[in-house]
């Protein structure tokens, strides 16, 4: 309640100061035009315009038929613009300054050759060309992603250095990303700078939405890699995901698709983005897809997605503003077996993954016993397709943000999101795996809801140095129902858990920008409710206390020497991640007496680790070649892992849980290319070198598991003329560890090595322009173009598979 009335005296406050506001600004422009090369004005491009301090402050709009743009109505301060056109790389990110009773004008070149310049926002919160950012960041465009066809969010982040994407199956399926050799947790996932996760997932993180995040009205993915705990809270202690949607403005606009192809595979998706009034006072887009797979990998993996994105901003004053946004999506997927053990394995050490054979796996789907299967050299069985095993998830994130710059040295901002999440699986007893409920069915429910609130300000001390301060506070809950075949045995938790942070940041230049430094530092404090269980719950009874307080720092520094076009650059910060309400409460399933226990432990302590990266920038060839190397080094220095925990235990666990575990290193290098040669040739490269070890032996291996040592990715796009393109896209690692489960006597966990994946894309499209602002693109891509078998974790993927399709954009 005190809280409720505190956020009230603050918006009144502030809408108090709206016409005060108002009056401190005329309302300036900016204004000009995008040509191309030989100065002829380009029709419908589009500009967007940052605010310097606050990336919330982001506006865009669309050229004329003489390629002429305008922004009105705009405050005092610093700006960022850049633009785009079709078939046009994007312009380099210019720096301006406006002032009252002042109007811009800026015309902009776009050129056909040349490496993609970006303006970034996630490394520091605000808006910053690539040049002045101190860490290490990379940006998929939305150009990239249409150009490779790719159906979701995972997809479109293979190729990015140290990113390790795995999907269990075909497109849709249980999906993870781990950055640097760090674990699926470790990664945070914003949308437009606010956090997407699930409060009832394992680990508290975005890894069970993760797979349904279809490119839906994406506008970029910005990827920070590195420590970004200070910034951006818990997970965030490898790297962060920033998927910022499409800002709208200027001319309407929109596009529509359909597409087709292998594994019954159908997707359909329309987006739509403009501007209303005069000089835009309100701002507006939306897309929505629906994607299903009918058969998938095995014939029997049905999968589908419909998700929906939308943005509008109110202009109030041209100081003031007030947006919301949403991203939802509700997808269904069909499970199958987890991969099993079989077969006679060495005594100890790690197993060489040989896979049962098709036809014997047929033979086993169709119930077959392990005894009479031809086994051969087999030493593991790929996942077996379960007919009546299904997970389906749904989530909703809400986001309002009511923004102001009463001056040009002064900003603030409100907002508020709600982030509700469902994840119901439902097993059936038709399936061949040995712990099918047997006798019907049984269902369980995961629920997790996060409210949080962000009462952000930042003001300019000078001409160098910027601070943000922030004060957050955040509501989880954790609601999960299982009801097993025997309804006596239902069971439910519901948790709910409070924090509070604070964070400040300052921000400096110095040397007319050449030297950039940043310094930030939050704190986070936890207030745990008295959870409500079920009476046969081993917690019932006890009092529990809150996670202890987490404090993180980060610094970065960047020097750019004009002379070289080389920037320097070193970054270092502490990370935490506070044990999540399912790894302190969350249930276990016992099938041999049809009852549930507990995996958690009240006590857990949270996850801590520092980080350290330093890199060089080089940029050459008037801008033509782009190189990029940095060095990391990350230690996990107290994690949370499940697994056996001393005897007795207090919570009945005698199957294992949740402990807290010593943690873990990885250290290693990436190395990154992007070049022009030519005006119609674009070219990408990356390697990642990993080595990650984990202090506490898993039977016997240090290894980190499902991190290949060495991976490589390369894309080249060329285009012919102004309606012809091609891609080309691989993905090649080493090969990398795996954990099998034997799910029959003698009960065993082994190693495993498996292979290393080599995955290559081709597509193609053609433009069929109508008039100046619409055209058909009739495009088409092969997926696994050489047909290479490979498993992740023991689950089989596609072979070669086809698309094609067409988009009419307007």
């Amino acid at each position: 309640m005190k809280t409720t009335k505190f956020i009230i005296a603050i918006a009144f406050v502030l809408w108090c100061a709206l016409p005060t506001a108002a009056q401190q600004s005329i309302g300036i422009s900016i204004a000009g035009r995008i040509t191309d090369p030989e100065g002829a004005g380009l029709a419908g491009a589009i500009v967007t315009l940052y605010s310097r301090t606050r990336p919330a402050e982001r506006v865009a709009t669309t050229t004329d038929d003489t390629g002429t743009y305008r922004f009105e109505r705009l405050a005092d301060g610093e700006y960022i613009i850049e633009a785009e056109a079709a078939g046009f790389n994007r312009s380099a990110a210019r720096v301006l300054r406006v002032e009252r009773a002042r109007a811009s004008t800026i015309d902009i070149p776009l050129e056909i050759a040349g490496v993609r310049e970006q303006v970034v926002v996630t490394a520091s919160d605000t808006p910053q060309t690539i040049d002045e950012t101190s860490k290490a960041i990379t940006v998929v465009s939305r150009r990239e992603i249409e150009e490779r066809d790719e159906f979701y969010i995972a997809e479109a982040l293979r190729t990015v250095p140290g990113l390790r994407v795995r999907q269990l199956g075909n497109p849709g399926a249980l999906t993870s990303i781990r950055t640097r050799g760090l674990r699926n947790q470790d990664t945070a996932v914003l949308i437009d700078g606010q956090r997407l996760r699930d409060a009832a997932a394992p680990q508290g993180d975005a890894s069970g939405l993760i797979g349904s995040l279809a490119v839906t009205d994406v506008s970029r993915i910005e990827v920070l890699r590195g420590s970004g705990s200070s910034l951006y809270g818990t997970n965030a202690i490898g790297g962060v995901i920033n998927i910022i949607t499409d800002e709208g403005g200027g001319r309407t606009r929109g596009s529509v698709l359909a597409e087709g192809g292998s594994l019954g595979t159908f997707r359909g998706q329309a987006q739509l983005a403009g501007g209303l009034g005069t000089a835009d006072r309100i701002i507006y887009s939306a897309g929505v897809s629906h994607f299903n797979i009918t058969r998938g990998v095995d014939g029997d993996d049905r999968s589908r997605n419909t998700s929906g994105q939308g943005r509008i901003l109110f202009r109030l004053t041209p100081t003031t503003t007030f947006s919301a946004r949403l991203y939802a999506a509700n997808s269904f997927l069909q499970l199958n077996e987890s991969p099993d053990i079989i077969g006679n394995l060495p005594a100890n050490g790690i197993v060489s993954a040989v896979p049962l054979a098709p036809e014997e796996l047929r033979r086993f789907e169709r119930g077959t016993p392990r005894a009479s299967l031809n086994i051969g050299a087999a030493t593991f069985i790929p996942s077996a397709n379960d007919p009546d095993d299904s997970q389906a998830t749904r989530f909703f994130s809400g986001i309002f943000t009511f923004a102001g710059r009463p001056t040009e040295d002064f900003g603030y901002s409100l907002s508020f999101q709600t982030l509700d999440s469902k994840r119901t699986t439902r097993e059936g007893s038709n399936g061949v795996g040995s712990f099918e409920p047997r006798g019907g069915s049984r269902r369980s429910e995961a629920n997790g809801l996060v409210q949080t609130f962000n009462a952000r300000t930042d003001f300019r001390l000078g001409q160098s140095n910027f601070i943000t301060a922030l004060y957050e506070f955040e509501i989880e809950n954790y609601l999960s129902n299982s009801f097993p075949v025997n309804p006596a045995n239902n069971s439910s938790v519901d948790v709910t858990q409070r924090s509070s942070a604070v964070f400040i940041q300052d921000q400096l230049r110095f040397f007319e920008d050449r030297l950039q430094l940043s310094a930030g530092f939050r704190a986070q404090f936890f207030n745990l409710r008295q959870p409500r269980l079920s009476a046969d719950s081993p917690f019932t009874g006890l009092t529990f206390s809150a996670p202890p307080n987490a404090y993180t720092g980060d610094g970065s520094v960047a020097y750019f020497l004009p002379s070289t076009n080389t920037k320097l650059r070193a970054h270092i910060g502490n990370g935490y991640r506070a044990p999540s309400l399912f790894e302190r409460f969350g249930p276990s399933f016992n099938s041999f007496t049809g009852r549930f226990g507990t995996f958690g432990d009240p006590r857990l302590r949270p996850e801590r680790s520092i980080a350290f990266d330093a890199g060089v920038d080089q940029s050459a060839f008037n801008n033509r070649l782009r190189a990029s190397a940095t060095y990391f080094y990350t230690r996990l220095q107290e994690t949370i892992g499940f697994g056996s925990v001393p005897q007795p235990d207090p919570f009945g666990r005698i199957f294992g849980g949740y402990n807290n575990t010593r943690g873990g290193l990885a250290r290693g290098f990436e190395l990154s290319a992007t070049a022009a040669p030519s005006r119609t040739l674009d070219l990408f490269a990356a390697y990642t070198y990993t080595n990650a070890d984990e202090r506490t032996p898993n039977d016997g291996v240090i290894r980190s598991l499902a991190t290949p040592d060495h991976q490589f990715s390369f894309v080249a796009t060329q285009r012919f003329g102004r309606r012809v393109l091609l891609n080309f896209d691989l993905l090649a690692t080493s090969d990398y560890l795996a954990p099998l489960f034997r799910s029959v006597s003698p009960f065993e966990q082994r190693i495993y090595r498996f292979d290393g994946i080599v995955k290559a894309d081709l597509g193609g499209s053609y433009t069929l322009p109508v008039d100046e602002r619409r055209a058909i693109r009739f495009f088409g891509k092969v997926d696994n173009l050489f047909n290479r078998r490979y498993f992740e974790d023991g689950f089989r993927t596609a072979g070669r598979t086809a698309r094609a399709g067409a988009m009419f954009s307007f």
